[in-house]
């Protein structure tokens, strides 16, 4: 594993695969480890993909500050210096959606293709509550009935208090079913060392105030970024407003829309979001039903390979 001291911590990075650069920024609560699921293989023979840790995840440093989105495209900037990359396509998930929008307004000549994955941007969705889920997984609500110390109501960022009481839970000893679905923390094996990694964050550091900033990118400099863009949200994802407005301040960017799908469709069902990567990447044909520039939804067949 190589890693780069930069911005005061350690960043922890892998390449692998041959071809043009392609960088990878996974969420919350995961590390680079979330592409393993399925993505990264499926891209590997096409391209040279460079994933990294998050700053406090994985096997990347914990500093004391530093966790914004705003902040940590500084990190990802200083990693492509370090790799000698210019210019590459990026393709993020949630979190990790917010650092790479942050990068490409800051560096919009180092960005040639900008693929987001059920990105929640805080500037455009500042708030979720509880009330504006419409649709919870079993897990969730299972979560929410039995963790009856908890005021979910008045969460004002429901995602992240789901990530905290998950990660709570499984140091506990309590274990609850997860069917069907991909939920941090919530896996029988190991011994919790994520879990406890996760709240040492939360609790240790700025991180969670940081998370939630709302003072990043303004819609204003979002809607002059020059690349090619690929908005990807899952139909049951609560994160959907970021996605809507991110639609209306790019109008030519494409909007697809998995159906049947949560917030973790990219782990969930890899060849779905192939599907719709590879054409946007220039890896095979693609046929435009709209055939007009402005923006246009793909709907998958199914979500499930």
């Amino acid at each position: 594993m190589a890693s780069l001291e930069t911005n005061g911590t350690r960043i922890a990075y892998q390449q692998f695969g041959e071809g043009p650069d392609l960088i990878m920024v996974h969420g919350l609560a995961a590390n680079r480890a979330f592409w393993f699921t399925g993505l990264a293989p499926l891209l590997r023979d096409h391209f040279r993909l460079t994933l990294y840790d998050l700053r406090g995840h994985g096997y990347s440093a914990m500093p004391e500050t530093g966790y914004s989105s705003s902040s940590q495209a500084e990190d990802l900037a200083a990693l492509l210096d370090h790799l000698g990359i210019d210019k590459a396509p990026i393709v993020a998930h949630s979190f990790g959606g917010a650092v790479a929008l942050e990068f490409a307004v800051k560096y919009p000549d180092r960005v040639s293709h900008l693929a987001l994955l059920d990105a929640k941007i805080n500037r455009l969705q500042p708030t979720l509550k509880l009330s504006d889920c419409a649709h919870l997984t079993p897990f969730e609500q299972e979560l929410v009935a039995e963790a009856t110390d908890i005021d979910w109501e008045a969460e004002d960022q429901i995602g992240l208090k789901f990530l905290e009481a998950v990660a709570e839970r499984r140091l506990a000893g309590i274990q609850t079913e997860v069917q069907n679905d991909f939920v941090p923390f919530a896996d029988r094996r190991g011994n919790g060392r994520d879990a406890k990694h996760w709240l040492k964050l939360l609790r240790e550091t700025t991180a969670k105030e940081e998370f939630l900033s709302t003072s990043g990118a303004s819609p204003e400099q979002i809607a002059t970024l020059p690349m090619p863009v690929l908005l990807m949200y899952g139909e049951y994802s609560r994160v959907q407003k970021s996605g809507e407005r991110l639609r209306e301040l790019l109008p030519r960017a494409e909007y697809v829309l998995v159906p049947n799908a949560g917030h973790f469709f990219p782990a969930r069902s890899p060849r779905v979001v192939l599907k719709s990567l590879k054409p946007f990447l220039g890896l095979a044909s693609h046929t435009d039903e709209a055939s007009s520039p402005a923006s246009h939804i793909h709907v998958a067949a199914s979500p499930f390979p």
